[in-house]
């Protein structure tokens, strides 16, 4: 049986990574497992580990959720753990990951935190790497800067481990530009680069439903579309003539107003509205019924506009991969940018 960790040297990108894979793997007719071992955690955060409940549903797994994401633990804990029991520590780490394996081609294996400013966690995933026995793919960030001399040397910390590295979060305009100096650069750090992958506003969105939590917003029409996610969210037009031009300039957005600006309300259900949110008071009855024609959302939020868009950016700073929207699209982009011939070749199969 194969092991791959999905590693990151930032925070981000992880769970992501690890089920584009993971699909493509049981679509090709791999039995995959999936484990989170490790679910750091700080005092009053919930047990619970979303990303990894919805890896295992997306996958079709069907294990248990102590069997995906086993090990709850304070970072003072873990560190206690690898620092002065890392013996008897990876006893355990093989024991649950052994768990999850019985029958499995490929165990994919989500690495917790990250390399960068997070000693514990670069530890953590170091440790995993060793006593698993894991492949290593390494997920960068465009923003830091790939040629940085700190992600070489964690990168090279992996050895023959390491299957290869991903940049993510490139933007459009300069991929074609980093995807050759990529190559060139890590070609003469002899590392693998597996992709160059763009920025997906979709994969940077939150559902409806997550929006209606953070402003504490009632869903008063088409609540069965509130899974549906928005990239971008705008605020009225400075006037009902250039309203629809206005609002055109963006798409799957969630547009918010004050409940007596129907005329604005109207104009933005007219564009590439995935939620209507109002202000104060439910809007008027035409509003209401073209937006059940369109099926769009409409929320009605008991607070200021300012406090409502602190609290939708609050969400956006906090969204997660958990959404089958997501997945498609990673999958979709994975397809298009992810060297799977070269990763299977890392692998061995």
């Amino acid at each position: 049986m194969i092991s791959l960790q999905i590693a990151s040297y930032e925070q981000y990108g992880k769970t992501a990574l690890c089920a584009g894979i993971g699909k493509k793997l049981v679509n090709s007719g791999k039995k995959v497992a999936y484990i989170k071992p490790l679910h750091v955690i700080g005092k009053d955060e919930p047990v619970d580990c979303n990303d990894a409940l919805f890896v295992n549903e997306a996958l079709e797994l069907g294990e248990n959720k102590e069997q995906v994401c086993p090990i709850h633990i304070s970072q003072e804990e873990l560190w206690h753990n690898l620092s002065e029991n890392v013996d008897s520590f990876s006893i355990r780490l093989k024991s649950v990951c052994d768990a999850v394996v019985a029958g499995k081609d490929v165990l994919i294996v989500e690495s917790p935190g990250s390399l960068k400013n997070d000693q514990v966690s670069a530890l953590a995933c170091f440790t995993i790497a060793e006593k698993i026995d894991t492949k290593v793919i390494l997920l960068l960030c465009y923003s830091t800067g790939f040629k940085d001399s700190d992600i070489v040397q964690a990168a090279k910390k992996f050895g023959d481990r390491l299957a290869g590295v991903v940049i993510n979060q490139v933007p459009e305009s300069r991929l074609n530009a980093v995807q050759r100096e990529a190559e060139d650069f890590f070609k003469t750090q002899a590392i693998t680069l597996l992709g160059v992958l763009p920025e997906v506003r979709t994969l940077n969105g939150v559902s409806v439903s997550e929006i209606a939590v953070a402003v504490r917003g009632e869903i008063i029409s088409s609540n069965d579309r509130a899974g549906e996610l928005v990239e971008n969210v705008m605020l009225g037009a400075m006037s009902p003539d250039s309203a629809r031009d206005y609002y055109s300039r963006k798409r799957n957005k969630a547009v918010v107003t004050k409940a007596e600006r129907s005329d604005m309300q109207l104009a933005a259900l007219e564009t590439s509205t995935k939620c209507l949110i109002v202000a104060g008071n439910r809007p008027n009855a035409s509003v209401m019924v073209k937006a059940e024609d369109k099926k769009v959302p409409v929320m009605v939020v008991n607070q200021e506009i300012k406090e409502i868009i602190a609290g939708i950016e609050e969400a956006l700073s906090r969204a997660r991969f958990c959404n089958v929207q997501k997945l498609q699209a990673m999958s979709a982009l994975l397809d298009s940018r992810f060297d799977y011939k070269a990763m299977n070749a890392a692998l061995g199969i």
